[in-house]
C-alpha cells in the first residue's frame, strides 16, 4: 500500500498524496507541522483560537486517525467556538491530515485484519464515526459474500484449534456450537451465514 508522504508541501504541511492513513506515518506527517500550526506560506495565519484549537486537533491525531465528525465532536466538547473548530478543520484538512475517504478505507482494512470484522458491522461502525455513505461504501466495495464466509471460516477455525477435542463432540458440541454462532454473532456476521460456517467446521473437527 502506498503511504502518505510526509515531505512539507507549498503549503508548509506534509503535501495531500495518496495511500490509507497509517497511524505510524500520520504521526510523522503531524511532527512536520506541529510546530507551526498557526500559518504557512500559502496559507493566511489562523486566528488565535482556531491556532489553538487546530492545535489540539493534532494532539488527538496524534493518538490515531479520526473522521472529521469524531475530531469536530472533540473539539467542540473542549469548548472551541463553531467558527473557530471550522476554521482549524479546514486548515488541518489543507495539510493532508483529515480525509474521511481514506480513514474509511483504512478503518475497513485494520478492523477486518486485526478484528475480523464483517461487512454490516464496518458499516455501522463508520456510520456512528459520521463518515458519509459514500465513503462508507468505497471502502467495503470489494468485501463480497464470498470473503465473508473465507473470514468468518478462518476465526472459527483458529478458535476450534484451541479447543479440546472432548468440546466438540458428543453433549458438550452444542453448547460449542451456540457459542461459536454467538463469536460471529457479536462481529456482525449473519446468522445464517455464522451457522452454516459453524457447522462446516464442526463436521470438519468431527471427521477422522
Amino acid at each position: 500500500m502506498p503511504g502518505r508522504s510526509t515531505r512539507p508541501g507549498r503549503s508548509g504541511g506534509p503535501g495531500p498524496v495518496g495511500g490509507g492513513i497509517d497511524a505510524d506515518e500520520l504521526r510523522a506527517a503531524i511532527a512536520a507541522v506541529e510546530s507551526r500550526p498557526s500559518s504557512s506560506a500559502d496559507l493566511p495565519p489562523l486566528a488565535p483560537e482556531a491556532h489553538e484549537a487546530a492545535t489540539s486537533a493534532l494532539r488527538l491525531l496524534r493518538h490515531r486517525p479520526r473522521s472529521e465528525h469524531e475530531l469536530r465532536q472533540r473539539l467542540i466538547a473542549k469548548e472551541f467556538a463553531p467558527a473557530a473548530v471550522d476554521e482549524a478543520l479546514d486548515r488541518v484538512r489543507a495539510w493532508g491530515l483529515l480525509d474521511d475517504a481514506e480513514f474509511a478505507a483504512e478503518w475497513v482494512r485494520g478492523r477486518r485484519r486485526r478484528r475480523g470484522r464483517s461487512r454490516g458491522a464496518l458499516e455501522r461502525e463508520l456510520r456512528d464515526k459520521g463518515v458519509a455513505e459514500g465513503h462508507i461504501a468505497d471502502a467495503v466495495a470489494d468485501i463480497d459474500e464470498s470473503d465473508e464466509r473465507r473470514q468468518a471460516t478462518e476465526l472459527v477455525r483458529a478458535r476450534l484449534d484451541r479447543r479440546p477435542a472432548a468440546a466438540l463432540s458428543g453433549p458438550e458440541a452444542q453448547g460449542e456450537r451456540r457459542r461459536l454462532v454467538a463469536f460471529l454473532a457479536r462481529r456482525g456476521y449473519p446468522t445464517g451465514l455464522a451457522m452454516s460456517v459453524v457447522d462446516a467446521e464442526l463436521a470438519a473437527h468431527a471427521s477422522p
